[in-house]
């Protein structure tokens, strides 16, 4: 029996009863180079492995559901690859949010006056920004809007968020860098 032909049948297996002997022997057959993969595209040992288990705990719960019928190998690794994009995705635009930025430094008195002259600093750089890009720069980092959403309030396409964005970030950048 080829290595495809035994993957279809132990999924056959795990989708008519779930069968815990069946998932094992998948999992043993495929985990590591699926990590090695998502660590190809995640740069992070961690990470990769995270998404590995994500994608077969997916497969665990929804495997009634799911109609593999070509290559079970082929699903994992498409799985491994849109979980992995998803996550690199995900993790470019996480940041923390413009009015949270005090509560990082909080501590000791001398933290907190540092603290204060930071966000001085950062606000007065936000203040020098021109006013269509200061607008857009403070609903994503302050009311925390999509560029979707942002492009739908103010009338605009969601490119030119994005260009505003990537122009506010880089004179604040300028800004900040040479204080």
């Amino acid at each position: 029996m080829s290595d495809n032909e035994r993957d279809m049948a132990l999924w056959l297996q795990l989708r008519r009863g779930g069968e815990i002997a069946a998932f094992r022997e998948l999992f043993d057959r495929h985990y590591a180079p699926l990590c090695r993969f998502a660590e190809f595209w995640l740069r992070d040992r961690t990470s990769a492995e995270e998404v590995v288990l994500d994608v077969y705990t997916y497969l665990w719960q929804h495997a009634a559901e799911l109609q593999i019928t070509v290559s079970v190998r082929a699903y994992l690794f498409r799985a491994v690859r849109n979980r992995a994009l998803n996550r690199l995705r995900d993790d470019r635009f996480s940041y923390i949010p413009f009015d949270e930025l005090g509560e990082i430094f909080a501590g000791p008195d001398e933290l907190r006056i540092e603290t204060d002259e930071i966000m001085e600093l950062v606000a007065e750089a936000v203040s020098q920004l021109p006013d269509r890009c200061r607008d857009i720069f403070l609903k994503s980092r302050r009311e925390q809007l999509s560029n979707a959403e942002i492009a739908a309030e103010m009338q605009i396409s969601v490119k030119t968020v994005e260009a505003q964005m990537s122009k506010a970030l880089r004179r604040l950048r300028r800004l900040l860098h040479k204080e």
